[in-house]
């Protein structure tokens, strides 16, 4: 997740989805609430731990935050060099792992097929949004931070590309290039605000309306493929170009379903 949220059009959210973590996920963050507080505010640090999954928790924003940390310098030089390779390995991981949503939604009726398609055109609309650039401000950078992790958590919407669209995506990554620790700190203080408010939104959606609700995450997940797809595509040029970016969306997608398969074996 980490890796993903790096690269703008790729969301940690998919990976989540790939991995089966994601509700877990959503469930967990939401937990981090006045109730968990409270425990710890009496002393019961294990009975508060216990209840937001903190053994999950740390684990995955351990591995998130040392990814983004250690493959920052990688990640650049990778979309400086091949950006086509990475993005068309990335469409093969959210092609498989639309089909794994797609067992989430059992009733297509009107309301289902209706918000899989409002996923599909708000997936595609963001893509088209002018992108900001200039200085940013350290105020800014925390509002960045608490708008991007909600794009994070929602498969098929790059928090990476909502920085790009803010004009804090390069402030963001020179400062994990270089390790600048106050303007760090200042953006994961507004993605824990943003991280534990959006959560809440989302679990009451994922427990009052969840088959609407996955059909609304597959639409946007489906749609963010557009967005993807490499310039030297869209111009249609050689055949090594369409070759390799095939070739690449099957990698991507057979590692998602041995992934799944490795997951189900387990189970």
């Amino acid at each position: 997740m980490g890796a993903a949220d790096t690269v703008p059009g790729v969301s940690g959210g998919t990976i989540a989805f790939i991995t089966n973590i994601y509700e877990e996920l959503i469930y967990s963050i939401q937990r981090c609430n006045f109730h968990a507080l409270k425990l710890l505010l009496q002393g019961k640090f294990k009975a508060g731990w216990q209840f937001i999954n903190g053994n999950f928790l740390l684990t995955l924003f351990l591995g998130i935050v040392s990814a983004a940390l250690l493959l920052a310098n990688l990640i650049t030089y990778l979309l400086l060099n091949y950006e086509g390779h990475i993005k068309a390995f990335f469409i093969g991981l959210i092609l498989a792992s639309a089909l794994t949503l797609r067992q989430g939604v059992r009733d297509w009726n009107s309301q289902t097929v209706s918000l899989f398609a409002a996923g599909i055109f708000l997936a595609i609309a963001i893509n088209f949004i002018p992108q900001t650039q200039g200085e940013v401000a350290s105020w800014f950078i925390f509002i960045s931070g608490a708008i991007a992790i909600c794009a994070m958590i929602l498969p098929g919407i790059s928090g990476a590309f909502i920085l790009v669209l803010l004009g804090s995506y390069e402030t963001v990554l020179n400062a994990l290039s270089n390790f600048d620790l106050v303007l760090l700190l200042i953006f994961m203080a507004g993605c824990l605000l943003g991280l534990i408010a959006f959560s809440n939104v989302l679990a009451y959606l994922l427990r009052r309306w969840h088959e609407q609700t996955m059909a609304a995450l597959l639409g946007i997940l489906l749609g963010s493929v557009q967005g993807l797809i490499p310039e030297q595509i869209d111009g249609g040029t050689s055949l090594s170009v369409w070759t390799s970016f095939v070739l690449l969306t099957m990698i991507g997608f057979a590692l998602v379903y041995l992934l799944e398969k490795f997951t189900r074996t387990d189970a």
